[in-house]
């Protein structure tokens, strides 16, 4: 059974690859699930709620975390899928791709968890769960897509400081690190470097649930 303060969880970046594999899992676990999404997906369950958002600008990322708050609704967890990937070492990276990794890997997610963080002080705590890159955090590999590493690190840093400051405030946040997300079962031979996301999304749904405390999931 699920618990009541529990029941609505805030997610981005769910109609992506990823984002598809956890809704479904959290959506059939019976969670109440409020999706920020650039386009609208055509479903049939009663159990999620759309709302129109560009995460990387902070005014429709204050509308949507309004909307998804309304009706006297209490968000208790918030994760955090949007994202992209583009290669490119030192030699091929401009400023101009840092920023666009920077605002589609960490911007998507610090506009709303900005929001979040506050609201979760009101009601007594909540969950942020990110989605950082295993490769991002290993210094030999990073280099081979350097804008991408560096708005991951810059997430994984972000995870850092909140648990940190928000210590003893009953918000608690996660990330984790998965490698290249496949479809291929993570851990089956020949498909180390691959993360399922049927892998991550049991993680996730440990955290929401209590079972899960770590605060940095290496797969």
């Amino acid at each position: 059974m699920i618990a009541e303060t529990m029941e609505n969880i805030l997610i981005t970046g769910g109609t992506g690859n990823l984002g598809k594999t956890v809704v479904k899992a959290l959506s059939d676990t019976g969670y109440h699930l409020h999706l920020a999404v650039r386009n609208p997906i055509v479903t049939s369950s009663e159990s999620i709620f759309q709302y129109q958002a560009d995460l990387t600008d902070s005014r429709q990322a204050e509308t949507f975390f309004q909307k998804s708050t309304s009706e006297g609704r209490r968000i208790n967890v918030g994760v955090f899928l949007a994202g992209g990937f583009e290669p490119g070492n030192l030699a091929a990276t401009e400023m101009d791709d840092i920023n666009k990794m920077i605002n589609i890997n960490f911007a998507t997610a610090f506009n709303v968890a900005q929001k979040l963080i506050t609201y979760f002080k009101t009601v007594g705590g909540g969950k942020l769960i990110f989605i950082g890159a295993k490769s991002a955090m290993d210094f030999k590999t990073a280099g081979n897509s350097l804008a991408y590493s560096l708005s991951k690190q810059l997430l994984f840093n972000f995870s850092d400081i909140i648990n940190e400051s928000e210590h003893g405030s009953g918000i608690t946040s996660h990330i984790l690190l998965p490698g290249s997300i496949g479809n291929a079962t993570h851990g089956t031979p020949g498909s180390s470097k691959l993360t399922s996301p049927d892998a991550i999304a049991h993680v996730i749904a440990g955290i929401i649930e209590g079972k899960d405390l770590r605060s940095v999931v290496a797969f």
